[in-house]
């Protein structure tokens, strides 16, 4: 759970095409912003960011950008309605379901490994910032 190289690798076996990381760098996004939205505590704070401490253990970098994103995501969602959320993380999933059958031709890589759920946002979050 901890090796981030392996697990990083481990992921990215799955996302080999251009167009699945595409997908993927808009589906993670808006899933990350439901389960953000989802678990927020009054108008601002998600229990969603409890995961923050192991982003940092895998990577400092990627922990800053998870913790922009979350807080980011926190702001927006204080003021949309729950029906975004679901919508989201719909619209999410659709992006995943068609990277993996049109341009990767597999199956998502969390249903092999749960972690891959700590993972993805992290490998969406190194690729726009052109770390990958």
């Amino acid at each position: 759970m901890f090796d981030y190289a392996r697990l990083m690798s481990d992921y990215a076996s799955y996302h080999l095409t251009p167009g699945n990381q595409r997908a993927h760098s808009i589906g993670i996004p808006l899933i990350v912003f439901a389960v953000v939205k989802w678990t927020q505590i009054g108008s601002f704070f998600p229990l969603a960011a409890l995961a923050l401490p192991v982003y940092f253990l895998w990577n400092w970098r990627v922990g800053w950008m998870m913790t922009g994103f979350i807080a980011a995501s926190a702001a927006a969602g204080a003021f949309l309605p729950m029906g975004v959320a679901h919508a989201a993380f719909v619209v999410g999933w659709i992006f995943q379901i068609y990277g993996h059958k049109v341009h990767e031709k597999n199956r998502p890589a969390l249903l092999d490994n749960l972690t891959h759920a700590l993972i993805g946002p992290a490998f969406v979050a190194e690729k726009l910032a052109g770390l990958r």
